[in-house]
């Protein structure tokens, strides 16, 4: 039985009267010419700029919910919007994501700049006296399959497990800065970007640390392209991994309320000295926000003080942001300099009165910095209050602040192309990201990297152990990954301790809200009314304003518009969480309890567990996935020949040029 529709009313009560009559006829419109043709005529519907800003970025609004499958009505003179059916059949809600995901790529493919780029990397050059092109890195799907065949017809299990070894030969290959590609002469960034355009969801880059890495084959000249991965800085706070991991701050607090014991308050006492150690404060007290004196035996006062200054210097940020510098890493010889100027603007100064108010509150809680006096007596005082219980749940995030952004990264790219894709090569490039050559790799990138929140805050170079321990990603869809499902591998086949296990956990759902289901042109449009009303944005995508730029973005322009912000962000498609764990005592190291990682893998020799993990590949799943004569046939389908139309080739939309060709059909 179908559950009852949640309509959603869509009236911008923020626009003035005529605008939100002139929204009111554009949606009458729209909605007809929907019901009539399908998407088109949301997907291709021009708006003009000349519009006012509020009207155009309401419109652009619906114009995405129609285009992603919304369903809307008239009733009582008002538009009302809904969801597309969560009551589904798992297949079809997969392409319902889909679909809302290839509008936004084929936008960005119908780029002219992404356009001439994809075009560039297939067009045929010399190197090395031989003529290649991003099709030399395409394995062939003919001589693929004969291998795979060959090795199926082994009399043995071993013999069989050579023969697919030799048949695919995986190595990692991280793609750093400038580096070029042996074969080909191609940069490995444009190798890797050209097949991460293959993607259902369009290339975005994302803030904070990225690397990205190629999966390699070395059983073929010119090296073919397995799959591609990077992992990337993950967000602060995602309930499902943080409850999973033991670092959610109702649970920690909930645990220290019961028990509230001596190594609680020290551990407390440690992360605020810590986090006290490494605020810049000479501008507070040359200005006389505060005394050394306030500093050293702080007062109400003082406190109160430090409030009004964030306050103060918050406002300050919002109003004048837009020439705001958005600090990364020094571009110049002085990184002392660069990191104080960073320190003495004014989101950086609001977030530093802040962050020393509440620990200054928390820390004349706990009786001081003697650390004879931070026991489970004075911790279960401090937790007896409201005021207490609120300054240890911002002492518990200052903690996982400092290691969600060193200690462990977003899987935000992975999986394989043609024709590995049809072999479970996800799965492969999957394990492979767990071995210690990415974990090697990701400490000499980041080893000397400063961090860019902490230094910003310390004003002075700070630099945090790059120590990954714990992967995590999300699925595409809200049914789970195939890909990431029964990844489960004993570690003493690849080197490792009898008993472990590395394995991708699924750790839950997240709630279901983003803004996959609003186009860039939205977003803009958003952004802009929201400036023009407020006079200065909340949400500059300025490094260290905050998580999720994008998304607050959108939910302030909503509420500027007043339309329903919540409702309209829960774009109904619930994604799965994994979790990786790469060092038995992840959880302690993330908390900062261990200052070093017991990983599952030993980093002694990481390029030999690479191969044994790609062996263990082999057996567990290349061994299983030939014996059918269905995934052969579409291994040996991708061929080079011309005209082209091998799986992992990019296919651009077609061009629009508003007049009929000749050639078309």
């Amino acid at each position: 039985m179908e559950r009852e529709t949640s309509w959603v009313t869509l009236d911008p009560a923020g626009l003035k009267a005529p605008a939100r009559r002139a929204f009111l006829a554009y949606a009458r419109t729209l909605v007809k010419a929907s019901r009539t043709m399908g998407a088109a005529p949301a997907r291709s519907q021009p708006l003009s700029e000349a519009r006012p800003l509020g009207q155009r970025a309401a419109e652009l609004v619906l114009r995405d919910l129609l285009r992603q499958g919304w369903r809307a009505r008239f009733r009582k003179g008002a538009i009302e919007v809904a969801q597309p059916d969560q009551h589904e059949l798992v297949v079809a809600e997969k392409e319902r994501v889909r679909a809302q995901l290839r509008v936004e790529r084929d936008e960005q493919l119908a780029q002219p700049p992404v356009r001439s780029f994809i075009r560039s990397m297939e067009v045929r050059r010399i190197h090395a006296g031989r003529a290649v092109s991003i099709f030399s890195l395409m394995r062939d799907g003919p001589d693929l399959a004969t291998k795979l065949e060959d090795a199926r017809r082994a009399l043995s299990p071993d013999a069989r497990d050579r023969a697919l070894q030799s048949a695919i030969s995986p190595y990692i290959q991280v793609v750093t800065g400038d580096a070029r590609c042996e074969w080909t002469g191609e940069k490995l960034l444009d190798i890797w970007r050209y097949f991460r355009h293959t993607w259902t969801s369009p290339y975005r880059s994302v803030p904070g640390r990225t690397m990205m890495i190629l999966i390699r084959d070395a059983a073929v000249e010119p090296h073919a392209v397995i799959g591609i991965a990077a992992l990337s800085s993950t967000a602060v706070q995602i309930s499902v991994r943080d409850r999973w991991i033991g670092w959610n701050s109702d649970d920690l607090l909930g645990k220290m309320i019961e028990q509230p014991t001596d190594e609680a308050a020290r551990w407390l006492q440690r992360t605020i000295a810590g986090a006290l150690d490494e605020i810049y404060v000479e501008d507070l007290l040359g200005e006389g926000v505060l005394t050394r004196a306030e500093l050293r035996a702080p007062k109400g006062e003082t406190i109160r003080a430090l409030e009004m200054e964030a306050e103060k210097q918050r406002d300050k940020h919002r109003q004048f942001a837009g020439g705001a510098r958005d600090h990364r890493q020094p571009d110049d010889d002085e990184p002392a300099k660069y990191w104080l100027e960073a320190a003495r603007t004014p989101l950086f100064r609001s977030k530093r009165a802040e962050l020393l108010a509440t620990l200054l509150r928390a820390e004349r809680s706990l009786a001081g910095r003697n650390p004879k006096q931070m026991t489970g007596a004075a911790l279960a005082r401090l937790l007896a209050t409201g005021e207490g219980r609120r300054a240890v749940r911002s002492i518990i995030k200052r903690a996982r602040a400092e290691r969600v952004g060193t200690a462990m990264a977003e899987i935000a790219v992975c999986g394989a192309v043609a024709p590995y894709n049809a072999v479970l090569g996800g799965k492969l490039v999957s394990m492979l990201l767990a071995s210690p050559e990415v974990v090697l790799a990701y400490r000499r990138r980041y080893h000397a990297s400063c961090s860019v929140i902490a230094s910003s805050m310390a004003g002075r170079p700070v630099v945090r152990p790059s120590d990954l321990v714990l992967l995590c990603t999300t699925s595409l869809y809200g049914a789970g990954s195939s890909q990431y499902n029964r990844l489960r591998m004993p570690c003493d086949s690849v080197g490792g301790r009898a008993g472990d296990v590395l394995q991708y956990e699924e750790l839950g759902q997240t709630a279901g809200y983003g803004t996959s289901h609003f186009g860039a042109e939205t977003i803009d449009a958003l952004e802009t009314f929201l400036a023009q009303e407020a006079g200065g944005q909340r949400v500059n995508s300025i490094f260290g304003e905050g998580v999720s730029p994008r998304l607050r973005k959108v939910r302030d322009g909503l509420d500027a518009l007043e339309l329903p912000s919540d409702q309209l962000l829960n774009h109904g498609s619930p994604r799965v969480v994994y979790g990786v764990a790469l060092a038995r005592n992840f959880r302690e190291f993330l908390l900062g309890k261990s200052t070093r990682p017991d990983y599952l893998l030993p980093l002694e020799d990481p390029a030999s567990t690479t191969r044994a993990i790609a062996n263990w590949w082999t057996s567990r799943w290349l061994r299983g996935r030939i014996e059918r004569p269905e995934v052969l046939d579409d291994v040996r389908r991708q061929r080079l020949i011309h005209p082209i139309r091998h799986g992992a080739r990019v296919i651009l939309p077609k061009e629009d040029s508003g007049q009929l060709s000749l050639m078309d059909d």
